[in-house]
């Protein structure tokens, strides 16, 4: 295990506060299969990645950001498919239709009548 300043675990560095500033990370990794890399992201995106990443992968963030990569490479296949053959994209009264479609009628509100 190291510490983002770089310096590996040894009897006056361990977690006793001495990097305060620094977060401590620990992850096993499966060898050669995965890369490690970086990215900022403001704290509500944050928060909503991690949201989903417990509500589909168990807290997996890696996961859900995998899953979301298969799927916008099916989406840029697609892309092209549809480039290929000449079929025009969607406007966005389009897209506003099928999402309306997707969502369904939306329910009227009762109005709540007093006893009397």
């Amino acid at each position: 295990m190291r510490w983002r300043c770089g310096v590996g675990l040894a009897a006056d560095h361990a977690c006793c506060g001495a990097h305060a500033n620094h977060v401590c990370y620990s992850a096993s990794m499966r060898a050669g299969r995965t890369k490690t890399t970086s990215f900022s992201l403001d704290k509500a995106t944050l928060k909503n990645l991690k949201a989903l990443a417990a509500r589909r992968h168990a807290g997996n963030v890696s996961a859900l950001l995998a899953e979301i990569a298969k799927r916008e490479a099916k989406f840029t296949a697609a892309e092209a498919f549809f480039e290929k053959y000449g079929v025009p994209p969607l406007d966005e009264q389009d897209i506003d239709r099928i999402e309306a479609e997707w969502r369904g009628p939306v329910p009227v509100k009762k109005t709540k009548r007093r006893a009397a």
